[in-house]
């Protein structure tokens, strides 16, 4: 059968990548803009595929839409040029197994049009995932930074997004980041890597970095580091009523098939109490509109849809920004349980070093 082409004729229009947590972690010498370009095309990508589309963009939106300062097409074929020859590797039980991402590039020059194809070997990264995968749930973010570094990193941050916290070792991201040689030592990683990646993720994207620390040393040798991470609950809550704005557009106005299942809050300084989930919303001949929790109890009513709207909007809003504030006060506690952790594993570690030294004992006098 052939592949299915699909023009978009308004550009990218979709905000979310899903993509193999594999890819998350996988060698790669894309630029920053190549990165850029991956994820914004990975949007294109439905969770029900089960087999890849051809898109045919036009170069204007592709353009604009990943922000690129040059818009020569010169610079635009060369930059689709690299990303057909670029490829992951991605290690799994001692075997590394080489992907190219895109099977094809095609650049019209006449009609200004680009058709892009992801090449089938990269189906069970980036279709069908089910279990561990990261969720990128706004590109913008990663299009606002300037350093692969840094895209990569937020990344890695997003893949452990639940846990608040993510142990990272340095040989390990020193692969992955196709480190050159001279950057061996954790200080000057730290210093022309991490920092600078890390300030660009604080002041850019939807994520804050509290603290960043090693907790693994071989001698004086930083073996591993740990990142603790937060959402920004303003950020966070704001690009959720910008989809739910564009949700209500593509539902034409259904508030039930926008709004249901949503938390909502019934106070301006909620507590635990005062978050429902939204059951029901019904509309009377009036142009009266309420809104219905799970129990069936009215949340709140009022007369008009452009107002029931707004004060939804609103109050999930206020719901989103106490959910996220709450995780950060579970996250404010990680680190006694992550010491608890450390000692655990200090402990397994002295009992390995003492059965080792105990059988080479053995052995020796078996001698």
């Amino acid at each position: 059968m052939d592949t299915k082409v699909v023009i978009l004729k308004n550009g990218f229009t979709r905000n979310q990548s899903h993509t193999s947590s594999a890819i998350t972690t996988a060698r790669t010498k894309m630029t920053a803009n190549e990165l850029k370009a991956f994820y914004q095309c990975s949007t294109l990508i439905q969770k029900d595929d089960d087999k890849f589309t051809e898109y045919v963009i036009s170069i204007k939106d592709f353009v604009e839409t990943l922000g690129f300062s040059d818009t020569n097409s010169n610079y635009v074929k060369e930059l689709c040029r690299h990303l057909a020859k670029q490829t992951f590797e991605i290690e799994k039980d001692g075997i590394w197994d080489i992907y190219t991402i895109f099977s094809r590039f095609r650049f019209d020059t006449k009609k200004q049009l680009i058709t892009i194809k992801f090449n089938d070997d990269m189906k069970p990264y980036l279709l069908e995932l089910k279990n561990n995968f990261t969720q990128i749930k706004q590109v913008k973010y990663i299009k606002e930074f300037e350093s692969k570094y840094a895209i990569r990193i937020y990344a890695l941050l997003k893949d452990y997004r639940l846990m608040g916290h993510r142990d990272i070792n340095i040989e390990a991201l020193s692969k992955m980041l196709q480190l050159p040689k001279s950057y061996s030592n954790y200080k000057f990683i730290r210093l022309r890597v991490l920092e600078p990646a890390l300030k660009e993720i604080n002041e850019k994207s939807d994520l804050e970095i509290y603290n960043i620390e090693p907790i693994e040393k071989q001698g004086k040798k930083i073996i591993t580091i740990r990142i603790e991470f937060g959402n920004k609950a303003d950020k966070v809550a704001n690009d959720c009523i910008q989809m739910l704005r564009q949700k209500l557009k593509r539902n034409n106005d259904n508030l039930a098939d926008t709004f249901i299942g949503y938390a909502y809050s019934i106070s301006e300084n909620p507590t635990r109490g005062d978050i429902f989930t939204i059951g029901n919303i019904e509309a009377d001949e009036r142009g009266y509109y309420t809104c219905k929790d799970t129990n069936n109890t009215t949340l709140f009513a009022i007369m008009g849809k452009k107002k029931f709207t707004e004060r939804m909007l609103l109050n999930i809003y206020i719901a989103i920004k106490y959910k996220i504030e709450s995780e950060k006060n579970i996250f404010a506690e990680l680190p006694d349980w992550q010491n608890n952790q450390d000692r655990i594993k200090e402990f397994k570690d002295r009992f390995t070093k003492i059965l080792e030294a105990y059988d080479k004992r053995n052995d020796y006098f078996k001698k």
